[in-house]
């Protein structure tokens, strides 16, 4: 399998994509400690991970963390766009996370053609707006361009140092008619990714990257940078001993002592005594350390690195959450009017649209009565599962009608239209309240 950022596929078998690439499966035991989990989390849409461990231990404790995502002014956002932004002020208002959202008008300039104008444009309009619309506040949170963030263009460049074409190729597929300039958009986003952790943004910490699973390649590509812009590398080695080893180059021959104390001195502070330092190997091994020590090592040697002149980015987790199907069946998309409900949609359009919906009905209603239908199949249902029903019990008894043919489709698309009524008309209502001030206050310009 190969998995496309800019592609069209429609992924149905979640397990295999987590087999394949090594995501981990999401379970309930990762919301342990969060405070309602709201229905994305808690019914399974998110289900799959890389490194969520950190970012559960930090709302646990308490702890600075940050979220960082972002947004491809490409088109117009219907609810399968939504799916982000209600994870992301989860987050923000529950669990105390910053959050960062990058407007990707550099990559919209190099895989879509969009202008930066045409793009930033579409961005406000149609995603700021509609982000203050669904909660987000500058209260530890903005919203940002990649064209005037200097930082995440510099990081970018620093970033393609670690990494060579071949690389690329094998992660995204590239070939000789690809431009340089879609090359380097991943580049971008890894520098978008990585560069919350800067002193400036709250140094490093555990953040994560919630996204569907067509974004995997990137947080893939980002955690590998990541790591290798690293001073210090924290695993269990090949004999089985736990270790801190020092990964600088030749320029740093004349700090590596200093690097050696500060790291030794680090784990000391931590409560690790019983230490073997082979400077010549430039190693620190730690005795009686567990695997689950060396994550607790690692993040604090990665604080420490800022003020001996690296980076100490600590690998992004990520969450991954199932695609929203599309009403025709398809998969949903900006460019196709009659697959999704935009957030923008006129309420009788929206409605007209559930009332086409693909269902997993039966031929007839008699048939219907008899047999039952199919949920797992339905368009409709799946907008109650994302969006549309709060509560889990009317959601069990919709599924269970439905399978037994006590629930037709007329009767459950009309259900549909009333909450698409409450919900959409009342985003809009917010929306249409969002103020000039408001864009201004929570939209960075650096």
């Amino acid at each position: 399998m190969r998995i496309d950022p800019w592609g069209s596929s429609q992924y149905q078998d979640y397990a295999r994509l987590r087999d394949e690439f090594g995501i981990e499966p999401f379970t309930e035991d990762h919301l342990e400690g969060f405070p309602d989990p709201p229905a994305l989390l808690r019914r399974g849409v998110v289900f799959g991970h890389r490194g969520f461990g950190l970012v559960r231990d930090a709302v646990r404790g308490g702890d600075p963390w940050g979220v960082m995502t972002g947004l491809m002014p490409s088109g117009r956002m219907h609810f399968g766009h939504k799916m982000v932004i209600d994870q992301v002020i989860y987050y923000q208002q529950k669990c105390g996370a910053d959050v960062h959202i990058g407007i990707a008008d550099f990559e919209a300039y190099a895989t879509r053609g969009l202008s930066i104008e045409k793009a930033r444009k579409l961005a406000i309009e149609e995603y700021v707006k509609t982000y203050l619309a669904l909660g987000l506040t500058p209260d530890k949170g903005e919203i940002y361009f990649q064209t005037t963030r200097s930082r995440v263009k510099d990081l970018a460049y620093e970033a393609g140092l670690k990494v060579n074409l071949s690389e690329m190729r094998a992660i995204y597929g590239f070939d000789d008619s690809t431009s340089l300039a879609h090359i380097n958009a991943p580049l971008i986003q890894a520098g978008d990714i990585l560069h919350i952790q800067r002193e400036e943004f709250g140094g490093p910490r555990p953040t994560l990257v919630p996204v569907g699973v067509d974004q995997d390649p990137h947080i893939r590509l980002t955690r590998g940078i990541a790591q290798s812009l690293r001073l210090y590398s924290v695993k269990k080695t090949e004999d089985g001993r736990h270790g801190v080893f020092l990964k600088t180059g030749d320029a740093w021959k004349d700090k590596e002592k200093a690097l050696l104390d500060a790291a030794e001195a680090t784990l000391k502070k931590l409560g690790f005594a019983d230490l073997e330092r082979n400077d010549p190997y430039r190693a620190i091994y730690v005795k009686g350390a567990s695997s689950r020590d060396l994550t607790q090592i690692d993040l604090a040697l990665a604080k420490t690195e800022p003020r001996r002149g690296g980076h100490g980015f600590v690998p992004p987790s990520s969450s991954y959450h199932r695609f929203l199907t599309g009403l025709d069946g398809g998969k949903m998309s900006s460019s196709r009017e009659n697959s999704a409900i935009f957030l923008s949609d006129d309420l009788e359009d929206a409605k007209k649209k559930i009332g086409r919906a693909k269902t997993g009905g039966r031929q007839s209603a008699e048939e219907q009565r008899r047999l039952g239908a199919d949920p797992d199949a339905c368009s409709i249902y799946e907008m109650y599962l994302y969006h549309l029903m709060d509560s889990d019990q009317e959601l069990l008894e919709y599924y269970k009608g439905c399978k037994s043919g006590e629930l037709l489709c007329g009767q459950c698309k009309g259900r549909a239209k009333d909450l698409i009524e409450v919900k959409l008309g009342g985003l809009q209502e917010r929306k249409a309240a969002v103020t000039d001030a408001e864009i201004k206050e929570v939209l960075s310009e650096d």
